[in-house]
């Protein structure tokens, strides 16, 4: 039943995840480093006691004690049974900087899409498995940013920086803001607000309609 599909946790050299989906290990490194895809650059991932909550056939007294343990000591080794059954439901790749360039820079040369690094992580995995031979299984990747938030990375992909039209735009727009000052009512002030701008995307609905 359901749709047989396979997840992959693609990241960064900031590895955590990967390490505890490949060998069990989920500890910290020596130090964050800095990469292209910046979002990226954590050292404890969010939400992993849910992963572990989940493999563990949700049993909270294991996650509680694995989290308390890493809390400690920066250092956990998943038992052996946890490990394998997020093994079994998750790959994981690790992907450098020079591969999230290569990855922004193909994806151009092939689709004239201009990827952000962050959805290069991904994409270049697609391309790993590509070049290895690998069945042609449908795969999708999800683009989490827009390239023109990282025009520096654009250019180090040997790439042009494009910023749409849409964004153009909002330049020639009128700037509007309401100051806040100590002492007004705050509360009233976000209240009519978010009145009116509802009124006004409730009016333009019906014209559409």
């Amino acid at each position: 039943m359901g749709l047989p599909i396979c997840l992959v946790v693609a990241v960064n050299h900031n590895d955590i995840i990967h390490r505890a989906i490949q060998r069990g290990d989920f500890s910290l490194s020596a130090a964050v480093r800095p990469s292209l895809a910046s979002a990226m650059d954590i050292q404890v991932p969010y939400n992993m006691e849910r992963i572990f909550w989940l493999f563990s056939g949700s049993n909270s007294e294991v996650t509680r004690a694995l989290m308390e343990q890493f809390e400690r000591t920066q250092s956990l080794h998943l038992p052996k049974d946890l490990h394998s059954k997020l093994s079994e439901a998750l790959r994981s790749v690790s992907v450098s900087d020079e591969a999230i360039t290569r990855a922004m820079g193909r994806c151009w040369d092939e689709n004239q899409y201009l990827l952000c690094p962050h959805s290069a992580v991904a994409v270049s995995y697609h391309y790993q498995q590509m070049d290895g031979g690998q069945p042609s299984t449908p795969r999708c990747c999800l683009a989490s940013a827009s390239a023109v938030k990282f025009p520096e990375v654009v250019l180090a992909a040997g790439l042009t920086p494009e910023t749409p039209k849409e964004i153009l735009a909002l330049e020639r727009k009128e700037t509007r803001c309401t100051p806040m000052r100590r002492g007004d009512d705050w509360t009233r002030m976000l209240r009519a607000t978010i009145e009116d701008l509802s009124g006004r995307w409730r009016d333009r609905s019906l014209r559409v309609l």
